[in-house]
């Protein structure tokens, strides 16, 4: 649906400039202006001219393009929200059955997601474990963090 309106939008945008660009300009000087806006003014033809008809035309083309780009930004940014939503049951999905997300260290000792996002550096992981270690909770924490870490430490990086 959202490449059928972009190409709708693309042939309005094409037919709009080529309607624009088939006008008349308006260099004829100040008598030109005055002499032929009295002609179309008073004359009989003054609907039917064919400067009248491309100003009509572009003035319908116009709207249509302005109709075309708010259906093809509302569409296109409900698509944006559905994908987002699904990033987000995604990320549920990557928990584990007890709530924890799963994570892994990273070459470069980032601690990353399963979709490979970081989720602490280097620098995070070592401040947290120090302060970990200083507040006496190294015992009870740390079984894990230390049991991961060993874990990752010991695995080579696939090349």
């Amino acid at each position: 649906m959202k490449l059928g309106l972009i190409i709708v939008h693309v042939i309005i945008a094409v037919v709009l400039v080529v309607v624009v660009l088939m006008q008349h300009g308006k260099q004829q000087g100040l008598s030109g202006a005055i002499a032929g806006g009295a002609e179309t003014f008073f004359g009989k033809n003054k609907g039917r001219t064919i400067d009248a008809m491309l100003k009509k035309f572009t003035a319908v083309v116009a709207a249509l393009f302005v109709i075309s780009s708010i259906v093809l930004t509302t569409v296109s940014v409900k698509e944006y929200k559905s994908s987002s939503s699904s990033d987000a049951s995604s990320t549920e999905a990557s928990q584990s059955a007890d709530g924890q997300t799963q994570v892994q260290v990273d070459d470069q000792g980032n601690l990353v997601d399963a979709d490979g996002n970081v989720v602490m550096t280097a620098d995070q992981l070592a401040q947290q474990q120090a302060s970990q270690k200083e507040s006496g909770d190294s015992n009870a924490n740390s079984g894990e963090n230390t049991d991961g870490g060993n874990a990752s430490d010991n695995q080579t990086p696939a090349e």
